[in-house]
């Protein structure tokens, strides 16, 4: 069981973002809905589930996502204006600048 829990209430309208943590663990989220009573009536149920998962695995695994490849190197060479032809005026359209 671990030692130290802190819970925090997110409350607008009537729903409720409860956040179950200790140290060295991950946070737990979880959404209830009703009022101030109906919420309070939750806490323990989702304290004890929390350090459930705490004892089980206090850590969600590492990601293993693909590390991004280097930025490209500028060489500081100027770019041209112009990327391509020009476009004809088409002059049945009135201009606006």
């Amino acid at each position: 069981m671990a030692s130290e829990i802190k819970v925090v209430i997110l409350l607008k309208e009537n729903r409720a973002i409860v956040g179950v943590q200790s140290p060295d663990c991950d946070p737990i989220f979880s959404t209830v809905e009703g009022d101030m009573v109906t919420i309070a009536a939750e806490l323990p149920g989702l304290v004890e589930s929390a350090q459930v998962k705490f004892t089980a695995a206090p850590k969600n695994p590492p990601s293993s996502l693909p590390k991004p490849e280097p930025a490209p190197v500028s060489t500081g060479a100027a770019r041209t204006a112009s990327a391509g032809p020009a476009k004809a005026k088409d002059a049945t359209r009135p201009s606006m600048f």
